[in-house]
């Protein structure tokens, strides 16, 4: 009897335990409601998932939980009196964390009396409630389950409207027409270089992968166009990153290992009960991994080496505010050695022995205290700096392949140090405030050498330092008019002490929500941007005249744009945005047809340049977008476009970036399985006009076996009137108890190619066009725990 009594109890476990595996594993849904103006919590305000009938209210601290919640997609409504109710329509509820958002609800203008509020779904409306025209948020979640998106905020962006790439192997994005160059990045509230790995090489402005963690970021925003008062020195767009907090409960980790990299991530509060928190995320290449444990070989294969590191500490102070510190970095290599026997050399990269550093980081801490529950200051000091590194050698002669000629070494620093502090104040429900003033000091140092193929010789031609202070300030406010139409005017005033010039750029918007279905919106900006600070203290070899581009005033251009929005459903939404842009003051080189709207990357540059060029950029947007809902999502976009420009000359004539026309496919589908598991499968059509090419100057390309452009000639050629891409992404996330396990597949250019330019063959002596055809896919496995 003793022994049946324990094969029941046994039995019984093993049924219990089967019972609970069949079940949906349940994790926490928490964070805080907050005034979306002010940041001051709100106190008892309501959050409710309907679908499980199971609601809370905030606390003295404006924070709320909701345990037990099934993992899946739930919906999540949250208000208070007086405010503007909200939706999350689709928050997904995973095991491997707690999902943990805050929640920001806008002040109603209208009174009970006089408007039925209705919560509003807005998954695109940009967190700055400054923004108008030309602007979205857009989440972590989105850049993985969008195809093509790899994790990468850039490359995600691709999929929007008024938005097109600069090629497959890298993540430079060309906005309205415009040159990357002139998109601008921001890291909690301060500007940053371009947070890519190998950053510049072959587009300024772009680099091959983010060194962005999706461990560490949350909703963020960018802009298009018209932007608001608050963002100076950009011509194009804007991306805004924040990072978010660590875990201030529990210790949460995450691990994961693919193609592009081991990645390690872990959070949680620095004590328990306490409030402060960390957050870092630490990731090395898989290659550089493998390839120290394989034989030395030369061939023309690039060999990609990177590493990042990203944190943010938040540090909660009682009355004296809150702390953050916060930074990332990265260091990336690229190596190829070429090969040794001559009858290997077709292309000039194959005779190369070359590598390639990019190095930057970024830190900074920030200080945020209410005063009262109408103002809140943010003050931040940060630091950042970009190293580029680049040097290459050329086996020369057939009879002895193995000796080495220097071709090029580069190498150029830029940093900046910034002190920025920005105060929000709320006037009610119908008018706020926001203004600041931020300090930077720039610095460079470039040293360059080259070989002199016109005088045989190889030789120092650049060597130079410089700094700089940029000063700008802005004041910008929003005026609720009647409920439906509101009104937002700002200035942003700036002084660049290299050339004294003192800019005072006016901005404007207007909004106007005729009901719960149409908004109709205008805007119009004044934007400047300065050039690399090697570029102003560039020295002519033939110029008498010291740093003769230290005189040149900053690009300017002036932005107008209409909206219209149409809600057609409340996961539906139609949006249309024609533009226009005028461009002056661009630098040009004299008598040539030379500007720098066709900017691309050249790291030697010592050309002198005057204001004398001017450009435009005019199209239209289209948006049909439809939410995740009941399991499925897909978004069309469309752009078509025509960016131009003048030369030093006055002639009319069409820019690198004028593709035409940009449209892409993007839809997805997700399935639960087993009532916990998710998959999703994700696909992207895309159809652009390629950029254009100048010719190439046949006799330098002939002497020195490489392809060489003219690059004061106009941009007359491109291969065809369209390049096709196609992407595809895979995910199937595994829930269990306390973890979470994600496949995922991510694959760029499934079926498609793309341009990359001219190349010399060398064997021919033909110049031939280069495409890129290849699949890259990209194959991980996550833990979350």
């Amino acid at each position: 009897m003793k022994h049946l009594n324990s094969f029941l109890i046994l039995i019984l476990l093993v049924l219990a335990t089967n019972a609970m595996e069949a079940q949906a594993p349940s994790q926490s849904v928490r964070g805080t409601v907050t005034d979306a103006v002010s940041g001051e919590p709100l106190v008892g305000a309501t959050v409710y998932i309907p679908t499980l009938e199971k609601g809370t209210t905030t606390n003295i601290n404006g924070e709320f939980v909701l345990s037990h919640i099934p993992v899946g997609r739930h919906r999540l409504e949250a208000g208070f009196l007086g405010y503007n109710p909200v939706v999350f329509p689709e928050l997904l509820v995973t095991s491997g964390r707690e999902t943990i958002i805050t929640i920001h609800l806008h002040e109603s203008v209208s009174q009970l009396s006089e408007v039925t509020i209705r919560p509003t779904i807005s998954k695109d409306k940009p967190l700055n409630s400054m923004a108008t025209v030309s602007a979205r948020t857009f989440s972590v979640e989105e850049a993985r389950r969008y195809a093509g998106g790899m994790d990468d905020p850039a490359r995600m962006a691709a999929s929007f409207a008024g938005i097109t790439t600069s090629g497959i192997n890298n993540n430079a994005i060309i906005v309205r027409g415009n040159a990357p160059k002139g998109l601008l990045w921001r890291l909690e509230g301060v500007d940053i270089p371009g947070p890519n790995h190998y950053s510049g090489s072959n587009v300024a402005g772009g680099g091959g992968i983010s060194i962005f963690s999706s461990q560490l970021l949350t909703n963020s925003d960018f802009y298009t166009g018209a932007f608001p008062a608050e963002y100076g020195n950009a011509a194009s767009g804007v991306f805004d990153m924040k990072l978010r907090s660590g875990n201030n409960r529990k210790k949460e980790y995450a691990a994961q290992i693919g193609i592009q990299g081991l990645e390690f991530a872990a959070e949680g509060p620095f004590t328990d009960g306490g409030q402060s928190s960390f957050l870092f995320n630490y990731r090395y290449s898989t290659l550089g991994l493998i390839f120290q444990f394989l034989p030395e070989t030369k061939d023309g294969t690039e060999l990609p080496i990177y590493q990042d590191l990203s944190f943010k500490l938040n540090l909660p102070a009682g009355n004296a505010g809150v702390f953050s510190f916060w930074g990332i970095g990265g260091l990336s290599e690229s190596t190829s050695k070429g090969f040794d026997d001559p009858d290997k050399w077709e292309f000039s990269h194959q005779r190369e022995k070359m590598r390639f550093d990019y190095n930057m980081g970024a830190t900074g801490i920030s200080h945020q205290k209410s005063f009262g529950t109408n103002t809140h200051i943010r003050t931040t000091m940060a630091a950042n700096a970009s190293q580029y590194i680049y040097k290459e050698e050329v086996r020369l002669d057939d009879n002895n392949p193995e000796n080495l000629t220097p071709n090029h070494h580069i190498d150029n620093v830029e940093g900046k140090i910034t002190l920025s502090s920005v105060i929000n104040q709320k006037y009610g429900a119908r008018m706020h405030l926001r203004g600041g003033i931020t300090t930077n000091r720039l610095f460079y140092r470039l040293r360059g050498d080259a070989m002199d193929y016109d005088n045989d010789m190889y030789g120092r031609f650049l060597d130079g330092d410089g700094i700089a202070w940029l000063l700008q300030t802005f004041l910008q406010t929003k005026y609720h008019i009647s409920s439906s139409v509101a009104l937002t005017t700002g200035i942003h005033a700036s002084w660049f002490d290299l050339n004294g010039e003192f800019l005072a750029e006016p901005r404007f918007a207007l909004e106007w929500q005729t009901n719960q279905s149409h908004r109709f919106s205008a805007g119009f900006g004044l934007h400047s941007q300065t050039e690399m600070l090697s570029i102003y203290y560039a020295q002519p070899t033939n110029q008498s005249e010291t740093y003769p581009n230290k005189k040149l005033k900053r690009q300017k251009a002036q932005h107008y744009v209409l909206g219209y929005d149409w809600n057609i459903t409340d996961n539906l939404r139609f949006k249309l945005e024609p533009y226009f842009q005028y461009l002056y003051d661009v630098p040009v080189i004299e008598n040539t047809s030379y500007s720098m709207l066709n900017f691309r990357s050249d790291w030697t540059f010592n050309k002198t340049l005057i204001n004398d060029g001017t450009g435009t950029n005019r199209g239209i947007d289209i948006t049909l977008e439809r939410f995740l809902k009941d399991g499925y999502f897909y978004m069309t976009t469309a752009s078509i476009y025509k960016s131009s420009y003048k030369d030093a000359d006055g002639i009319s004539r069409r820019t690198r970036y004028d593709g035409g026309y940009a449209v892409n496919l993007l839809g997805g589908r997700e399935f639960l399985i087993n009532n916990k598991n998710l998959l999703g499968i994700s696909l992207r059509f895309t159809f652009m006009g390629p950029e254009w090419y100048q010719k190439p100057d046949l006799e330098k390309t002939t002497e020195q076996g490489n392809i060489v452009y003219d690059e004061l000639s106009p941009f007359n050629y491109r291969h065809s009137s369209m390049e096709t891409a196609t992407d595809m992404t895979i995910t199937y996330r595994v829930n269990k108890e306390r973890r979470s396990a994600i496949w995922a597949l991510q694959i760029k250019n499934l079926l498609g190619r793309q341009f990359e330019g001219m190349a010399y063959n060398l064997k021919t002596g033909e110049i031939e066009n280069e495409f890129f055809t290849s699949m890259v896919p990209f194959l991980s496995y996550k833990l979350e725990f």
